[in-house]
């Protein structure tokens, strides 16, 4: 398997090698402790291969942001094997009624902060409690899981341009065989496929999460205050840095 934090420079911030998923990476190589924090997309068409590449980076908790509606759609975790624990913390990043030519990413992002700010404090606690490696995903694991891992990048105090370049990593992982997959799914239920739509399904720009933090500020004090009105005290952003900081 590939090391994140032992690659080019230009492959950084580029997937890891486990079979069955396209956005499975180190979350902020070369800012975290190596091999505590990974982020992916979702899990459900893991391969024997794929399951023992999890099982070797001794994975002990697997963070499931996906509704309900998402597991449906996509199936469930395959992490028989693999020795670690599954959490499910559903997260809609759009509600299943919503029109899909009416959303934008920005709106999404906000409909995630607004709805559910007590599940997000309670994937980082996990995070913070955990003795191992912890993996969040969603299903593109760049909108809930994107949001996960930048907040709690801010909270570590890691510097904007880092938490940016994690996030807008996905994109290229994306591109290519997923992106088509999802585009295929969509059609099936006759929606048009927009650029907007293209955006909120397998892109990850930097404007966006910039005007999120900026929405954050303006609405909610910034990053921390949000947090802390989800039960994130010092404790566990002091627990955080044991964990995650090198």
């Amino acid at each position: 398997m590939a090391s994140a934090t032992g690659a080019a420079s230009d492959q950084v911030w580029g997937r890891l090698d486990l079979p069955g998923t396209h956005n499975f990476r180190e979350a902020a190589p070369g800012s975290l402790r190596a091999g505590q924090l990974y982020r992916s997309d979702g899990l459900h068409r893991l391969t024997r291969a794929g399951r023992r590449a999890l099982a070797d980076l001794g994975v002990e908790v697997v963070i499931d942001l996906r509704s309900a509606f998402d597991r449906r759609f996509g199936g469930r975790d395959r992490l028989r094997g693999t020795g670690a624990e599954l959490i499910s913390i559903p997260i809609a990043g759009a509600p299943p009624s919503a029109d899909p030519s009416g959303i934008d990413l920005r709106w999404v992002y906000r409909s995630i902060l607004t709805h559910h700010q007590a599940e997000l404090g309670t994937v980082i606690r996990i995070i913070s409690e955990a003795e191992g490696p912890v993996v969040v995903h969603c299903t593109a694991g760049k909108d809930r899981t994107g949001l996960v891992v930048a907040l709690t990048l801010s909270l570590l105090g890691v510097d904007y341009d880092t938490i940016a370049a994690d996030y807008t990593a996905t994109q290229a992982n994306l591109d290519g065989e997923w992106t088509e997959r999802m585009l295929r799914k969509v059609r099936r239920f006759r929606v048009p496929v927009t650029d907007t739509l293209l955006e909120v399904l397998a892109h990850s720009p930097e404007p966006v999460l910039r005007d999120t933090f900026d929405w954050l500020e303006a609405e909610h004090d910034g990053a921390a205050a949000y947090l802390a009105r989800a039960g994130i005290d010092d404790r566990v952003i002091v627990r955080l840095r044991e964990r995650l900081l090198p």
